[in-house]
């Protein structure tokens, strides 16, 4: 494995670190006093992790912190404080375009929430297919205790991800929540056991998925796109013409005669 990369800025401290994979990469914000806060070079790591992912089509992309205290604390407010209010702005609205496409891409990318994740650290993680989370680990939304609201898109992933009810409890209260109950709410996608170490379980978990058909995971995440509270004919139809996509797909044949033939399927990407 080749040596990690990493980015520094004007304090001298590097924020972030790219560790190569054979199928992808793990980006870890290398922030640990600060508890990893977000920072325009850290957005701008991220961004470039992902075109390079896709330009390649490498399936695998692992997000997480340096240390145990902190997944992602939020936007660094005292780098806020440098920025005019233009780019303040334009701060907000990059990250916010940033994690809408990473909920889009076809990557599978997976958090490995190692502590905290608050504000724009909930978001980023939200942006994410799979929140695989320690159990010490709490999650928070508290714009709302500095008179603002989520920025990065979170008004809109919470409530996807939870309902508008939990969504409106937690944003309206700014709450810490810790991972138990987020896990049952369905903001988690998983929490390990005491001991586990979580990057390796979002590894595990991240390469099982990117290992089935690229083909059938992008047809159910779009079919799942479409979902709503109740089941309509608009989904439906969605449904209906992803399976008709996807079961014409050289993908489809290849799962079907490797299962017959008792060996492993060879999916193209």
């Amino acid at each position: 494995m080749t040596s990690p990369s990493t980015a520094t800025v004007h304090d001298d401290a590097p924020h972030f670190e790219i560790e190569p994979l054979p199928d992808g990469e793990i980006f870890r914000i290398r922030r640990g006093a600060r508890l990893n806060a977000l920072t325009k070079p850290a957005l701008l790591g991220l961004t470039a992790c992902i075109d390079r992912l896709e330009a390649k089509k490498q399936p695998l992309l692992v997000i997480t912190g340096e240390g145990t205290r902190a997944f992602c604390a939020g936007t660094d407010l005292a780098e806020l404080q440098t920025l005019g209010e233009e780019e303040r702005q334009n701060k907000s609205a990059m990250a916010r375009a940033l994690l809408v496409r990473l909920s889009r891409s076809p990557l599978i990318s997976v958090a490995a929430l190692n502590g905290l994740a608050f504000g724009g650290g909930l978001e980023l993680a939200m942006g994410c297919t799979f929140r695989v989370a320690a159990p010490h680990v709490l999650v928070s939304l508290p714009e709302i205790k500095l008179g603002v609201i989520p920025a990065y898109a979170g008004t809109q992933f919470l409530p996807a991800l939870v309902g508008q009810a939990r969504a409106l409890d937690m944003m309206l209260t700014g709450r810490q929540v810790p991972a138990a109950e987020a896990l049952a709410m369905g903001l988690l996608s998983r929490v390990v056991e005491p001991g586990v170490d979580v990057l390796a379980a979002a590894l595990e978990l991240g390469r099982q998925v990117a290992g089935f058909s690229p083909t059938a995971i992008a047809g159910i995440r779009r079919c799942v796109a479409a979902a709503g509270a109740v089941v309509t004919d608009e989904g439906l139809a969605v449904e209906d013409a992803v399976v008709r996509s996807v079961f014409n797909d050289e993908n489809a044949r290849e799962g079907v005669a490797a299962f017959l033939q008792k060996r492993p399927p060879n999916f193209r990407r």
